[in-house]
């Protein structure tokens, strides 16, 4: 019987193709959006982020650009996440080197806070944009979290007993830090060694309660 049969010789029905070819085009804008978001944030921090220069450099109309992200804010922090995909993608971030946990997270650190030093101004504008209120900032925060969430959970394995609080107490060292550099009142330097430091005082203090316990 021919009624059930697929005629289209191996080739996906022309729904499938359409959706695949409108994600395609979903993912080309905001490839283009973030990559001149990227490069204005690198010359020139957070304020050199302006809409019109995202169209003008994205060749994207501000209509289209705006029915993807809500404000500049969020077009940072969608850049932000797009850096911390790439970072979680990383063999350094997959295998953490180190003789144990507190090793390990101090790599990672170690490794991001390089990672953003080498472009201060892109890292600066970035961690501008997370301080907004905006809804898709927000929601690009969460999943950044997420992300940082599981590449610590790594590399911290079985070492902590309690690793979710754990991770929540060292991201408020880190994010607390890094603001700090962002508004000029630490080095780069300086967020590295705070949280290094926070990591290996909470894992030690941690051992102690699991001993006293």
């Amino acid at each position: 019987m021919v009624d059930d049969m697929d005629l289209t010789d191996g080739q996906p029905p022309a729904a499938a193709r359409g959706a695949g070819r409108g994600q395609a085009r979903e993912e080309d804008i905001r490839r283009r959006a973030i990559e001149a978001t990227r490069a204005l944030a690198a010359e020139g921090g957070y304020e050199s982020v302006q809409m019109r220069d995202v169209v003008r450099m994205s060749g994207l109309s501000s209509a289209t650009i705006y029915r993807h992200f809500s404000s500049k804010d969020h077009l940072l922090a969608a850049t932000h996440l797009d850096w911390i995909k790439s970072l979680e993608r990383s063999r350094a971030a997959a295998r953490p080197g180190g003789a144990d946990a507190a090793d390990r997270v101090a790599a990672i650190i170690a490794d991001t806070c390089r990672a953003m030093s080498r472009k201060p101004r892109l890292a600066e504008a970035l961690i501008h944009a997370l301080g907004s209120s905006d809804p898709g900032v927000r929601d690009c925060h969460r999943e950044t979290n997420r992300i940082m969430h599981d590449m610590f959970r790594t590399a911290v394995a079985d070492e902590v007993a309690d690793v979710d609080e754990f991770i929540r107490l060292i991201g408020v060292a880190w994010e607390g830090a890094l603001f700090s550099w962002a508004f000029g009142r630490m080095s780069m330097d300086d967020v590295e060694l705070v949280v290094r430091r926070s990591a290996r005082l909470l894992i030690a203090g941690a051992a102690a309660e699991q001993a006293a316990g």
